[in-house]
């Protein structure tokens, strides 16, 4: 039986999602356990990583700022935070924070210029020291990969938090 066509594009995608869906996984690991400096090399030199303030409007849903951020960093700015985390500078995490990142519904298209755009939800808990005190934070991530052999780089992450106000004193952690 041959295979057409349409059967192997089906099978291309499945495939390139599968190996996105293991990216994603693999990149939260890395986060939940504080492996920073390796997570900084599935960054792209020229990554754009943001995060833009939700515009909460009567009779919209969606609605983000094209000009407030949570975080609007580049690769130099990640670098420099991943450096302080590793000094005694990162205030905001002594203690460490704990965190886990739930990543779900992950979808996947190539596109035309060789990337790949993925979009993936994202639930991340996250508490610190002894504190009874812990937060969720909730969101999408729409983010453009690009191949690198087997793996992927990250060359950009918008995430969009489903919180007008989010439940946190910082957003010193990685989304």
């Amino acid at each position: 039986m041959a295979v057409n066509e349409e059967q192997t594009a089906e099978i291309e995608q499945f495939l390139c999602k599968e190996r996105v869906e293991r990216f994603l996984y693999e990149e939260a690991a890395l986060l939940d356990r504080r492996e920073q400096k390796a997570w900084l090399s599935l960054l792209d030199e020229d990554i754009e990583y943001k995060a833009p303030l939700r515009i909460t409007r009567e009779h919209t849903n969606d609605n983000f700022s094209s000009s407030a951020y949570y975080f609007d960093e580049d690769y130099g700015s990640l670098k420099a935070r991943v450096q302080r985390f590793e000094s005694e500078y990162a205030w905001s995490e002594r203690p460490p924070s704990r965190t886990r990142r739930f990543v779900s519904n992950v979808r996947a298209s190539k596109r035309d210029d060789g990337t790949v755009e993925a979009k993936s939800y994202l639930l991340l808990y996250y508490g610190q020291g002894d504190s009874e005190s812990y937060t969720f934070l909730a969101g999408r991530r729409e983010d453009v990969l690009r191949p690198d052999g087997e793996t992927f780089t990250i060359a950009k992450r918008d995430v969009y938090l489903d919180h007008a106000v989010p439940k946190i004193d910082k957003i010193s952690v990685f989304l």
